[in-house]
């Protein structure tokens, strides 16, 4: 089984569903929920539920949430051993306000536990991650560790994917993004790390100009583009679906399209694998499926 290892956030989710479309500067009657999430945990959690041997590398605090999220990662069957508990700090958490159709109206980020995800952090791992058989890394991490780990993965000659997360910390990603197989963001932070507003084919085409093996744009309801070196670009409709919440529909799409390069299968052809398991993730609330299994995307895959 190849090993899959995923490094960067493992955060407490705080969900709030309003009632009716979100008022400011008044109170807004909502739904409360709440899950474990963090980019690297979300998809780290579903590559478990489909079957596939996969490592957490992460920290949290050694608090009560620290302690119900690593145990919730060991029941689902991540190998949690690489995460750290980090006394004299807190569980990072993410609150989100969704709106009655479930796209989010607002996100909080209290994640100051994550500054730690440094170079000196990557470093101690290092072993791990040149011996893994595949490797997901995500730019909660900091700058320094994101070039870090592109370098190990490339010393080890391991397969390595990234996702840039948000706006914002899309900014840690190096301008060479060379020994990156696959890079992963959205339409906004495609034209952050290439500092203009172009169409997403130009985007993609730019970010493999950059060093990576292949970029993935991702256009919410309109699918997504694919650029590879060597090869032309190709657009992939989303398929149809129901929204119900859109959080960890991202991490979906990159954790259904590692289990399925994890098998050897095309870029492309897994990439249609993560878009159906990103739809099936919106129908419900939540980042990660509960009742996701091997034979849920079996069938998906011959739907």
């Amino acid at each position: 089984m190849t090993r899959i290892v995923c490094i960067g956030g493992a955060v407490l989710d705080r969900a709030y569903r309003l009632d009716a479309p979100a008022r400011a500067g008044t109170s807004n009657p909502a739904r409360a929920s709440l899950a474990f999430g963090g980019v690297a945990r979300n998809v780290a959690e579903s590559l478990a539920r489909m079957g596939d041997g996969v490592a957490l590398v992460s920290l949290v605090g050694e608090d009560e949430s620290g302690a119900a999220l690593l145990a919730h990662a060991r029941a689902v069957g991540i190998d949690v051993s690489a995460v750290a508990r980090v006394q004299d700090a807190r569980t990072a958490e993410y609150v989100c306000v969704l709106e009655p159709d479930g796209g989010l109206a607002m996100g909080l980020a209290a994640m100051e536990l994550f500054a730690r995800l440094d170079r000196a952090f990557v470093e101690g791992h290092a072993a791990l991650v040149e011996s893994a058989g595949l490797v997901f890394g995500e730019c909660n991490l900091a700058a320094d560790a994101v070039a870090a780990l592109i370098a190990h993965a490339r010393v080890g000659g391991v397969p390595l994917a990234l996702d840039a997360v948000s706006v914002a910390k899309s900014a840690r990603l190096p301008r060479d993004l060379s020994g990156t197989s696959v890079l992963f963001c959205a339409r906004d932070e495609a034209e952050a790390i290439v500092g203009a507003a172009r169409e997403p084919e130009a985007l993609a085409g730019a970010l493999v100009e950059r060093g990576a093996a292949a970029a993935v744009v991702t256009l919410g309801a309109d699918g997504l583009v694919l650029a590879e070196r060597d090869a032309p670009h190709r657009r992939l409709p989303a398929p149809a679906a129901d929204v119900v919440d859109v959080t960890g529909a991202g991490d979906a799409l990159i954790a259904g399209t590692l289990h399925r390069l994890a098998a050897g299968a095309p870029l492309a052809d897994a990439l249609r694998t993560g878009q159906r398991l990103a739809r099936l993730a919106i129908a419900r609330p939540g980042a990660v499926r509960a009742d996701l299994t091997p034979a849920l995307v079996e069938e998906i895959d011959h739907a």
